[in-house]
């Protein structure tokens, strides 16, 4: 029976994530404005994912959803007022049903999600034992800070704190150690105590036992020894803190406890199982691939009855159809390359969606009112970038919910409405997809950030002297730097913004900054639709056909060899009023030089990120549309290279990455 049901997971696995991603967003619009037909909705999805995971055989999804559905149900029928504690325990339980996803394709053993179903069951006044205390499942806010600390050297750490049962005022001293625990081992991410009992039970022995996800540069064995001997403490358990891999379509990392024995329905017993990359297509984008094979078809019909014709007659009499049906047959492929790139496209409301969530976490953990509003959804492009595109976005908003947007308090005194707004737009320009994140929070200072820079050795004072406010701003995306004063929970320890450019860069996108001191911050970023087919620039160097992609292309000139100036040592040009570096291409990828008989040097300007170089070629040839095709795992590291292409001659042409000859 496993075998049979083996073959439907990949769709459970797709309906699963399709149904959490509706519970997610149905709650969030459940928290701005209660109805009953949100109500339901809710309870569908659960409903849905209940009957497919007991189908499939995923006992601990089914009994969790079991009990959503049941609160969902007591929810229709009490009519009880939509309260914060009834919206975050829902959201609780989803992120507990994210993370038996996670663990669902990773193979792994499920964490005891008991915490959350007491949690509901008291909610809903029925009974339930007390129970121990599990550690808590983060929110996407507190998964952010996790992941940051990790990138910082810290190690995250599980704290199991049980109190004496002849301690008095447990509340007060669980608060007291909380304190503590975050002076001698760090920041602490998140806390649980154990699940309410039943109603009438002594509120204050929930806090006999609770748990803490903390951060810390010391080892395990130093927290120890300082926790060790606190008034009023039975036990103190310290574990590492293990956050499970990511899997599925979510933005973060799912973050739980250590995976306990694989259960009965783990799948694998303990095997990795990947899940297919799947996109859906209309039956109509379908309809009308096959109607351009099926055209194909004739055509080829017909250029063999021709070939036919011309070995029996005379064949410069079929010359002039065979022209006429090669034209048709390249205006059929044309359509054809349209609709196969057409069905790798995804709306941007797959992305999108992900982060009203991530806003309200960040919100609720900064203590600020903000409001993110989403414009352009419906924009398409292609899957891969929109997967790679996740990263950086989160980096980009939590960058405006704690950097950017003001406290309520700090934004009336200042005229401004006490909700922050953050705003996310894409829109199609050309053969590109423009992605706008603007806030209209406090703005960058330039003088602030060349300050810091200064400070942290990035630039020195001469370069300060030179740099423009726009330049300056740049800066913050250099590697290391942050202007922060002190580490904040959300912001982490200044890391982030280096890794937005260069995954931006990997992405053969562009990113720029604009900002205006007390009134806000735009962050644009230009995507190409596809890194399948691209349009290239055909060169030739040391007698070779290389291909840069013209997204990358900022401007092809001819100069004279005087016009070469010398800057600090390296050779450079004036383009515009702007120095820009020079290298010869054949030298950087280590070609044998060629005489040069042309009195003008042809170069190409090259643009990747907020970076630019000119590069100086023996010819260019013009540009076409390329397949990029994998030079495949057997080559090596080969950073230079982006791909391969096959040219109309049948010979290969190398297809170079711009991010990296600009940055090296």
């Amino acid at each position: 029976m496993m075998m049979e049901l083996s073959a439907y997971r990949d769709i459970f696995i797709e309906e699963l994530n399709e149904q959490l991603e509706r519970i997610d967003q149905s709650l969030l619009a459940l928290e701005h404005a209660p109805t009953a037909e949100l109500i339901q909705t809710i309870f569908r999805a659960a409903h849905t994912i209940k009957g497919s995971a007991s189908t499939m055989g995923f006992r601990e999804m089914s009994d969790l959803t079991h009990e959503v559905e049941y609160a969902l149900e007591w929810v229709r029928e009490k009519k009880p007022e939509i309260t914060g504690n009834l919206i975050d325990t829902l959201f609780r339980a989803l992120d507990a049903m994210k993370l038996l996803r996670t663990q669902y394709v990773s193979g792994e053993g499920f964490t005891d999600c008991s915490a959350v179903v007491a949690e509901i069951k008291a909610l809903i006044n029925k009974p339930a034992e007390l129970q121990p205390v599990l550690l808590p499942v983060l929110n996407a806010a507190e998964l952010l800070q996790a992941e940051e600390a990790v990138a910082a050297g810290y190690s995250l750490l599980a704290l199991v704190v049980t109190l004496r049962e002849d301690c008095q005022m447990k509340a007060a001293r669980h608060y007291i150690l909380l304190q503590r625990i975050e002076e001698v081992c760090g920041p602490v991410i998140a806390a649980a105590l154990a699940p309410p009992a039943a109603p009438g039970a002594d509120e204050d022995a929930r806090y006999s036992q609770f748990a803490v996800i903390a951060a810390s540069p010391r080892e395990l064995r130093q927290v120890s020894e300082q926790l060790a001997g606190e008034t009023d403490v039975e036990s103190i358990v310290i574990t590492p803190f293990v956050p499970a891999p990511a899997a599925g379509t979510d933005v973060q990392t799912t973050a739980g406890p250590v995976p306990a024995e694989p259960s009965s329905s783990t799948p694998g017993k303990g095997k990795s199982h990947e899940v297919q990359s799947t996109v859906r297509v209309s039956v109509e984008r379908l309809d009308h691939l096959m109607n351009l094979v099926g055209e194909l078809l004739i055509e080829q019909t017909s250029l063999a009855d021709l070939s036919a014709n011309g070995q029996r007659t005379d064949p410069a009499k079929v010359l002039p159809d065979i022209g006429s049906i090669s034209d048709h047959m390249g205006g059929i492929i044309k359509e054809l390359q349209e609709g196969v790139m057409k069905t790798r496209m995804l709306p941007m409301d797959q992305l999108f969606n992900r982060f009203p969530r991530l806003v309200r976490d960040l919100a609720q953990k900064l203590g600020k009112d903000i409001e993110l509003q989403i414009q352009g959804g419906e924009t398409e492009l292609d899957r891969m970038i929109i997967e790679e595109l996740s990263d950086p976005l989160i980096h980009l908003i939590r960058n405006s919910a704690d950097h950017g947007i003001e406290s309520p308090e700090v934004r009336v005194q200042q005229g401004k409405a006490p909700k922050g707004r953050i705003t996310l737009t894409s829109f199609h320009e050309e053969n590109q997809v423009v992605i706008r994140l603007e806030d209209d929070g406090q703005g960058i200072d330039a003088a602030r950030i060349t300050a810091s820079a200064l400070s942290k050795g990035i630039i020195t004072e001469e370069q300060a002297g030179y740099l423009t406010a726009q330049e300056a701003v740049s800066l913050i995306f250099e590697p290391g730097f942050s202007t922060a004063s002190e580490v904040s929970e959300v912001s982490g320890r200044g890391v982030g913004m280096d890794i937005v450019r260069s995954q931006i860069g990997r992405l053969n996108g562009i990113i720029d900054i604009q900002t205006e001191p007390g009134a806000g911050t735009l962050f644009t970023i230009r995507l190409p639709l596809t890194l399948a087919i691209i349009k290239g620039l055909l060169v030739k160097v040391s007698g070779r056909v290389l291909i840069l992609p013209m997204y990358n292309v900022a401007e092809i000139v001819r100069i004279s060899p005087e016009e070469i100036q010398v800057v600090q040592g390296e050779q450079a040009i004036i383009n515009h009023g702007r120095i820009v570096p020079l290298s010869w291409l054949r030298d950087k990828l280590h070609y044998p030089r060629t005489e040069r008989r042309s009195k003008t040097i042809p170069l190409v300007i090259v643009r990747s990120v907020d970076r630019i170089a000119a590069f100086a070629v023996d010819e260019i040839i013009g540009n076409q549309e390329v397949v990029i095709k994998s030079l495949g795992a057997y080559l090596g590291t080969m950073n230079h290279l982006s791909g391969a292409t096959i040219l109309g001659n049948g010979r290969v042409a190398l297809i170079l990455d711009a991010s990296y000859l600009v940055s090296h």
